[in-house]
């Protein structure tokens, strides 16, 4: 006896230690609009790197080409930096996807009560009312 109940106890606790979380919290919109936002600057700085890379790989290079001053090697390096810029560049086009997708998720439409103004037996009087809006976040 003492034994099943041990399994049992044993079966309890560990099947609630190896359970899966509760819930995770929601993001809000300004979780999203700032992801988006972040998203957005890295995309940027990987195009504007990318083509610096490009520019100063194909000047190196064909500098390389023309002096005799500069090793084999150091023209290689260049020609390596020219070929990784278009690389880099390609690399900001998931960020610019997300990007768009996480300001989709800011874009609002929600129910909520709004103040209207309403006379009542010579008076204003605010009363609420129910309304649809639509937020757009930039």
């Amino acid at each position: 006896m003492k034994k099943i109940i041990f399994i049992i106890t044993f079966f309890l606790v560990t099947g609630r230690l190896l359970s899966q979380a509760e819930t995770s919290p929601e993001f809000t919109k300004e979780d999203y609009l700032q992801k988006s936002k972040n998203q957005n600057t890295i995309g940027w700085v990987l195009v504007s790197s990318g083509i610096v890379m490009t520019v100063v790989g194909a000047i190196g290079f064909s500098n390389g080409m023309d002096d005799n001053d500069q090793s084999d090697s150091e023209t290689d390096t260049y020609g390596f930096v020219m070929l990784a810029g278009p690389l880099v560049s390609l690399g900001s086009i998931p960020f610019f996807i997300s990007s768009g997708r996480n300001s989709k998720k800011s874009i609002a439409l929600t129910l909520s009560n709004q103040p209207n103004f309403a006379s009542q037996q010579y008076a204003f009087v605010v009363r609420p009312e129910p309304s649809l809006t639509f937020k757009i976040v930039f």
